[in-house]
């Protein structure tokens, strides 16, 4: 089987298709990749000139101060004349928007070969932003938007035309879609855009070696954590707008009314000094961005609990990480991850705002040893029978061949 994966770059992040390329390879099929920026020495991944990446960076640019987001781009009438799209038996589409792949050559580009679009969040619903949270005109047409902030920020309320525009590329192309939770395959059927395609549910999956329960007093250890005391673990994303959409305010307010009878330390993942102000209440300990799996996991297996408040996520990785080290998981109630951790078998999900229900959420796992660990076996064990990697490409596989036999 030839496919051949369209991401915006490769080793670099996580949800953008390189593993999956990896492993198809390593199983015997002839996959390659096509990226906007090679960052690996893989032969078999293909990217823009030096030059054509900086054009098409800047016409993203110009399509966020434009405000006609998705729609300028013309790089994808190049895509065909590749070799490695030639070839192709199948195409898959990872992280394409807003830009890589522009909305009006979706139809195009879709006949050419039978393709899978996996939607990492709900963008694709929208007129411009990737989670509109409680805000339903995603529904109806958008139109009188009420944040233009929202990443994806725009200037100028643009976004009737473009979910428009949407709507006619997504109607007029023979796209199979894959998500990976059951929240983001109800919102794929609740859309006007999205509802009549196809779409299969696929859930991300862990490297379980990589991924286990550990050591936990040897991690805590390594992190110079004393021992007796109790670890809070959570990751904190750059930009306030991004704090705001993973719940980190609310998380705050929660961790003021924590009450706190013995060492209590933060574990905070990627951004820097945001809970300065909780110096003399909590010992914080600051990893930064890790990108060694290895490391991520042991310094997320010193945790007691694992939070991930966010007030929009579509499937939640990191508290799929932490259940497969064995950490019990507090998150909200109305979004992906209360799916994942499969509430509340493998930890707690509160109704978003409630700060006093988080923090008691907090403190009943801090206090109570016993469900700490059934929680944390119970997630275990859920990611044992459903989120493992070799799965994940099977499942993969499975769906390519049944593509390309109906096609």
């Amino acid at each position: 089987m030839q496919t051949i994966l369209f991401g915006v770059v490769d080793p670099s992040q996580r949800f953008n298709g390189y593993r999956l390329h990896r492993s198809l390879v390593e199983r015997g099929h002839d996959s390659e990749m096509l990226v906007v920026s090679k960052r690996s020495k893989d032969p078999r991944v293909h990217s823009y000139s030096r030059l054509g990446e900086i054009f098409e960076r800047g016409l993203y640019a110009l399509e966020r101060v434009s405000s006609l987001q998705g729609l300028l781009s013309p790089f994808a009438l190049s895509f065909p004349g590749r070799q490695c799209f030639r070839k192709a038996d199948l195409v898959h589409w990872q992280l394409i928007y807003p830009h890589y792949i522009s909305t009006p050559l979706i139809p195009f580009l879709s006949r050419l070969r039978p393709t899978v679009w996996t939607l990492h969040d709900p963008w694709p619903t929208t007129g411009h932003c990737v989670h509109p949270v409680e805000c339903q005109r995603w529904m109806t047409g958008c139109g009188k938007c009420p944040d233009l902030r929202r990443n994806f920020t725009i200037w100028f309320d643009t976004t009737a035309m473009t979910w428009k525009a949407k709507r006619h590329a997504y109607h007029n192309s023979p796209l199979t879609l894959i998500v990976a939770s059951p929240w983001m395959k109800r919102r794929v059927a609740a859309s006007p855009l999205l509802a009549s395609l196809p779409c299969h549910l696929i859930p991300f999956g862990l490297d379980l070696e990589v991924w286990r329960m550990r050591d936990r007093e040897a991690c805590r250890a390594r992190l110079g954590i004393e021992p007796g005391a109790k670890v809070l673990a959570l990751r904190v994303p750059g930009g306030q707008k991004q704090r705001e959409t993973k719940g980190v305010p609310w998380l705050v307010e929660a961790f003021h009314r924590l009450p706190i009878d013995r060492p209590t330390y933060l574990v905070v993942f990627e951004e820097r000094g945001v809970f300065v102000g909780l110096g003399d209440k909590f010992k914080i300990i600051e990893t930064g961005w890790l990108n060694d799996e290895t490391q991520l996991a042991e310094a997320l297996s010193a945790a007691d609990v694992f939070l991930m408040p966010s007030r929009a996520e579509s499937f939640g990785m990191m508290a799929l990480e932490a259940m497969a080290c064995g950490i019990p998981v507090v998150t909200s109630a109305d979004t992906a991850v209360a799916d994942t951790i499969r509430a509340p078998e493998a930890g707690i999900a509160v109704l978003h705002g409630d700060a006093e229900g988080l923090a008691a959420a907090i403190s009943f796992l801090l206090a109570e040893d016993e469900a700490r660990a059934s929680m944390g076996t119970a997630g275990r064990s859920i990611v044992e029978s459903d989120y493992s990697y070799d799965r994940y490409v099977t499942r993969h596989l499975e769906l390519y061949e049944s593509l390309i036999e109906t096609r």
